[in-house]
């Protein structure tokens, strides 16, 4: 497939996980794509997968909004449009609620939530130039009930609120705006958190794949290729969840 063809597209949290997944999946059909992430090395060994030259790769901190007008008028300049913005970018950590760190609580809702806002904020005029697409990652968290992410859980929930606010508000402008609710999904993120110590088990239930299988990031990558793209035309403000039927 080409449905990229000639597209620009960024990626954010293309380090490792669904971002990385997601960047090679467009560039795989075409597309001009610009990762970016806080990780340098890691972006670095995305950046070699990506087969077309006029890719490249930026170091970003979404939660500096003065970064991210930076980055926004370079992207202008050299690429002159944008087609796609695809949110990736996120962190994730397990406490119990009455010991959420307020750094930690602060940490989480200003890369998750606030920087998906600052990228969406700062895309949207090249958005509307190109009548373009959004697609913001979410979370089965912003849907249903997960012990122990306070913190991860507000901020997915204020992901999925503010996309159907963009896609109303911007819709009818040509622009759609829609989120991935991933869960079950084997990424550096989710493998290498910590739970709480002395849990109760049957909570565990509420975060495990019902059919005990652990998800590539690249299915969530195709997904997130579809509504990005010119075949999810008609589809606008939706959570889609691709969990494994985890909260069905």
């Amino acid at each position: 497939m080409t449905r990229f063809q000639n597209k620009v597209a960024v990626v954010t949290g293309a380090a490792s996980g669904i971002g990385k997944s997601t960047a090679i999946r467009l560039d795989s059909e075409g597309a001009i794509v610009i990762i970016v992430d806080i990780n340098e090395n890691q972006l670095k060994e995305t950046k070699k997968l990506l087969s077309n030259k006029n890719s490249s790769a930026k170091i970003l901190d979404i939660a500096n909004i003065n970064d991210i007008k930076s980055f926004f008028q370079t992207l202008k300049k050299d690429y002159k449009k944008l087609d796609c913005l695809i949110n990736v970018a996120g962190i994730l950590r397990f406490d119990n609620s009455h010991e959420v760190q307020i750094d930690d609580w602060k940490k989480i809702i200003d890369v998750n939530l606030t920087g998906t806002f600052f990228m969406c904020n700062q895309a949207l005029p090249m958005l509307l130039e190109s009548k373009g697409s959004i697609v913001n990652v979410s979370s089965s968290a912003a849907l249903g009930s997960h012990a122990w992410t306070a913190a991860y859980s507000a901020s997915k929930g204020g992901i999925s609120a503010f996309s159907k606010t963009l896609a109303v508000e911007y819709g009818i402008k040509g622009i759609n705006v829609n989120c991935v609710c991933p869960a079950s999904v084997k990424t550096p993120m989710s493998t290498k958190v910590n739970l709480p110590k002395d849990i109760d088990d049957r909570l565990l239930r509420k975060i495990m794949p019902i059919d005990g299988v652990n998800r590539s990031p690249d299915d969530i990558a195709s997904t997130i290729a579809f509504l990005a793209s010119d075949d999810a035309i008609h589809i606008n403000g939706i959570n889609l969840r691709v969990d494994g039927g985890l909260l069905t």
